[in-house]
């Protein structure tokens, strides 16, 4: 397995990703470390001092240990210091941190950091169209696109640091350094004309640390039962609650919150600050989490030439291709053989079973990850099929059509759903699901059976519906007799959730 590691320098963090694939066009993230540092300049001269260099040496000589450890064969190694915020003694930095660590640095620009932001989004995301908002420490990031084509992109140069250096808290209280930054934001946001004019059908997206940290306070606030923050969608009211109570805090010193990764309270309450100014100024109801951002995007270009140019237009199935690595190639045709068999009898039954089209998408990822549940146990691993696609990072699906996947593979074995296990998703899924799923399930259940021997043999099915029965017609290029019994046994599954009797010839 070929391996790229990407190590991204920000005034106060350092991020290594590695990520690798066994094949072509495809990646899977393999490790991920974030350390704080501080490379804050100091107001009079501009320069790192040097117990700032020391403690981000220490750091990247540990990324260069977990690099070994993975044998990386690629090192990606960049910043993106802004040219206000650039030390003026950041080459030499750069060429110490070679020369100790042997990772070169480069500077990213402002436009080659909003194209690395796009290229994560885009190519990971089902939004065709929307506006990306990314915040660092001194910066925002706005991107807009179309029908997957970039539009529009500007960086502002202001952050929530920045924000807090220009209207400190200690000096001028809580209340009248927020009220001062919330009219900032408003002005400078104004000013920029696409975001305030952006159409209303467009999605607001929010890439990034800060974005994902407010997911994290959202969930903990909502107790959300799904633990990710990825696609999740934050309403600005609930966005405007935290922020409201936080900015009452004692912000001074370094005082911190309990499991986000944002070190200082008051950074992210900044952050905040400049979120609910987003909301304000797009005129947006919610924003969907992003969690992939600048450092995805250039792993995705290393790994994925040519996504920039000419974005994935399959993102479903690029996330789903990415979730079967390691899989053997029995594995690989039995998991292709399955979902097409699948997508054969929704289509066959769409009178009987009467779903929109939406639950094409559901169906599509239980059919390719059901088996998956066999990575931890063979026996009941439709179960655990459940559990790893709701623990999967699948791109180009959302939370609700996670869990419903979830629901179907677990069901693809002849189990049944908890319904206790149901009603805790109940703020993400409907009652109409549950209908959905059952049918789905036995669809998915039809399809295993049909190539239990792993042999691809059944290529067509033709379903006629006469009276009170369902007659599918099998087409094989060898015996299926024994496939054929086995899709019988989902015969009390299926008439009791499309009321016909089964018949398979």
């Amino acid at each position: 397995m070929e391996k790229i590691a990407v190590i991204l320098l920000d005034t106060y963090s350092a991020k290594l990703i590695i990520a690798g694939s066994d094949k072509a066009d495809t990646f899977l993230v393999l490790d991920k470390e974030v350390e704080q540092i501080n490379l804050g300049l100091d107001r009079d001269d501009h320069f790192l001092k040097k117990p700032q260099i020391d403690d981000c040496l220490r750091v990247l000589k540990n990324f260069r240990k977990i690099c070994e450890m993975h044998s990386v064969k690629k090192t990606v190694a960049v910043s993106n210091f802004d040219q206000e915020n650039k030390p003026k003694n950041i080459y030499s930095f750069f060429d110490e941190v070679f020369a100790t660590c042997g990772f070169r640095f480069s500077i990213l620009s402002g436009e080659e950091q909003n194209n690395a932001i796009y290229n994560a989004v885009i190519n990971t995301y089902d939004l065709p169209k929307g506006l990306i908002s990314s915040i660092t420490a001194n910066t925002l990031h706005l991107i807009e696109y179309n029908r997957r084509n970039l539009l529009n992109s500007v960086v502002l140069n202001f952050g929530p640091l920045s924000l807090l250096k220009t209207f400190s808290i200690s000096e001028l209280g809580a209340d009248v350094a927020f009220a001062k930054m919330e009219k900032y934001v408003e002005n400078q946001l104004s000013d920029a004309k696409f975001v305030t004019a952006v159409d209303p059908e467009f999605a607001f997206i929010g890439s990034g640390l800060y974005f994902t940290d407010l997911a994290k306070m959202v969930r903990k606030l909502k107790k959300y039962p799904l633990d990710k923050d990825d696609t999740l969608q934050i309403s600005g009211e609930d966005a405007g609650k935290i922020y409201n109570q936080l900015k009452t805090m004692d912000l001074t010193g370094s005082k911190k919150l309990k499991g986000i990764e944002e070190p200082r309270a008051d950074v992210f309450v900044a952050a905040l600050a400049i979120i609910c100014g987003l909301f304000k100024a797009t005129k947006r109801g919610d924003v969907t989490i992003a969690a992939r951002s600048l450092a995805e995007g250039l792993i995705l270009a290393e790994e994925v030439p040519g996504t920039s140019e000419k974005p994935i237009s399959d993102v479903l199935g690029f996330g789903l291709e990415n979730n079967l690595t390691g899989y053997n190639e029995d594995e690989l045709k039995h998991s292709e053989q399955v979902y097409n068999l699948s997508m054969l009898l929704f289509k066959q039954l769409r009178v009987l079973h009467k779903l929109p089209r939406g639950y094409v998408k559901v169906l599509r990822i239980a059919s390719v990850l059901h088996d998956s549940g066999k990575k931890i146990n063979y026996i009941d691993h439709a179960k655990y099929s459940y559990n790893v696609i709701l623990g999967s990072e699948i791109y180009g699906a959302n939370h609700r059509e996670l869990v419903l996947a979830g629901f179907v593979a677990g069901l693809h074995a002849g189990g049944d759903i908890s319904l206790s296990e149901w009603i805790k998703y109940k703020d993400i899924i409907t009652e109409e699901d549950l209908d959905a799923v059952k049918k789905l399930g036995v669809i998915l259940a039809l399809a295993e059976n049909l190539d239990r021997c792993k042999n691809g043999v059944v290529v067509d099915i033709n379903c006629d519906i006469l009276g009170d029965s369902v007659i599918m017609k099998t087409v094989a290029t060898a015996e299926a007799d024994y496939q054929i019994r086995k899709a019988l046994e989902c015969g009390k599954d299926f008439e009791k959730n499309f009321h016909k009797k089964l018949e398979i010839l």
